[in-house]
């Protein structure tokens, strides 16, 4: 996955405006969880 300033970029860029604060914080959560699902899955392909 792209970073997460790729990611607000590309939304921004898609939107044609810039982010609410309420928008990124949004983005920030998914991307957190996005990295720790992957890193769940990481963890599970090892066993």
């Amino acid at each position: 996955m792209e970073s997460l300033l790729q990611v607000c970029e590309d939304t921004e860029k898609k939107l044609g405006r810039q982010l609410q604060e309420n928008e990124v914080e949004f983005l920030q959560w998914m991307y957190k969880r996005y990295e720790e699902e992957k890193g769940e899955i990481y963890e599970y392909s090892k066993v």
